[in-house]
């Protein structure tokens, strides 16, 4: 009864999602590393990366990166998603895809089902049928995780009384769900809840990694028991005993630093973006986008000031940081306001460099996107370590 009202409303009242973000890249996210394991990412709402404007900063980047800092591998994510997909149609797509190729499978199923108040019987019918589809084209060693239906109060605009019964609904099918998942040794639900801090879910680069990270552990435990890492072959990579400025020379190097340092200007949305080293001599060498020139010794000056730890580094407003109020790239050049650095280290554990992001204004730096310039930081390590 309740469909054809909720139906003829979302057809007249503006509703939120249609002007939210969709990533326009391709749908494949990678995080670098040795024997990479393939997920499959399908299904539609969460899948498409609503509310973001590449799929680095949706589901499927997070929890490639994420799975990868858990496994100490590669990650390659593939992504097949429309927003009209119903849980019935998900098993015709899982046949099509040959699940054979991946290691794992995580569905994001149930919105545009839920908004149609798809009967309890039939949901069930729907994703029992689903789990023994991905049983059979997995050959029984696929192990599938269905991420439930989040409520909608963020997304969809709709009268209080109707919005009750809409996520009322929602909670009927995410019950169904465990419930089904349980009875499985290869299927794990997991909720789709909001962020920390937050009561309602949104469409954001924050939620898109607070459900990879609650995602990540337990796929990482599956991915394992499956996964044998290959042993190293001598001679197929080329380490490097202390870092060297010559590596810079390769044009491979450098044509792979120009990409990096180009999406990370992208990715985060700065002014400017920089990948900085230095050799055995303190001779600083810089890959730059979004800013023009920029001097070797000022470049040093600011990144081995930055860099006294190990991990991220982040300065909302370098006004505020006595290091650097009076720094060359603060006062004048690129001006630096807001910085977020992540250290590039040699096979030797040195610190060679540093990727990071800047802006002429201050602003806060979103945790979630830690991973994210951890990856690209990752990225630069195996451009000199692969010449």
């Amino acid at each position: 009864m309740a469909w054809p009202i909720v139906k003829l409303w979302l057809a007249v009242q503006p509703q939120q999602w249609r002007a939210l973000t969709l990533p326009a890249d391709a749908p494949r996210v990678e995080a670098i590393g040795p024997d990479p394991d393939r997920v499959l990412l399908l299904g539609p709402g969460k899948s498409s990366g609503y509310g973001v404007h590449t799929h680095e900063l949706g589901l499927g980047g997070h929890l490639a990166r994420e799975l990868s800092a858990l496994t100490q591998r590669g990650c390659s994510v593939d992504i097949v998603s429309d927003p009209s997909l119903t849980a019935a149609d998900t098993g015709v797509v899982i046949r099509w895809a040959n699940l054979k190729r991946f290691d794992a499978l995580v569905l994001t199923l149930g919105g545009g089902d839920a908004l149609r108040f798809r009967s309890l019987f039939a949901w069930r019918r729907d994703v029992t049928d689903l789990l023994n589809t991905i049983e059979e084209c997995g050959g029984g060693a696929m192990h599938a995780f269905i991420v439930g239906v989040a409520p909608v109060d963020e997304f969809v605009s709709l009268p209080a009384p109707l919005l009750r019964i809409v996520n009322h609904n929602i909670a009927n099918l995410n019950a169904i769900s465990e419930q089904l998942c349980s009875a499985r040794p290869g299927a794990t639900f997991v909720p789709a809840t909001a962020s920390a801090g937050s009561t309602r879910v949104s469409l954001d680069s924050p939620t898109y990694a607070h459900w990879a990270r609650t995602l990540a552990p337990s796929l990482a435990r599956s991915l394992t028991a499956v996964t044998v890492p290959p042993a190293e072959r001598p001679g197929s990579v080329v380490t490097l005993a202390a870092f060297e400025s010559s590596t810079l020379a390769s044009k491979n190097v450098s044509t792979s630093l120009t990409s990096i340092v180009q999406s990370a200007r992208v990715l985060f949305d700065t002014a400017g973006a920089a990948i900085t080293f230095h050799d055995q001599d303190s001779y600083w060498f810089t890959s730059t986008s979004g800013v023009g020139s920029m001097h070797r010794d000022e470049a040093g000056a600011f990144c081995s000031a930055a860099f006294t730890n190990r991990g991220l580094v982040v300065l909302e407003d370098t006004f505020n940081d006595q290091r650097f109020a009076d720094h060359p790239w603060v006062l004048q050049g690129p001006r630096i306001r807001f910085y977020a650095g992540y250290p590039v280290t040699a096979p030797n554990g040195d610190i060679v460099g540093a990727v990071c992001v800047f802006d002429p204004g201050p602003r806060r730096f979103d945790p979630s996107h830690e991973t994210l310039l951890r990856e690209l930081a990752h990225r630069a390590e195996t451009a000199i370590r692969t010449r």
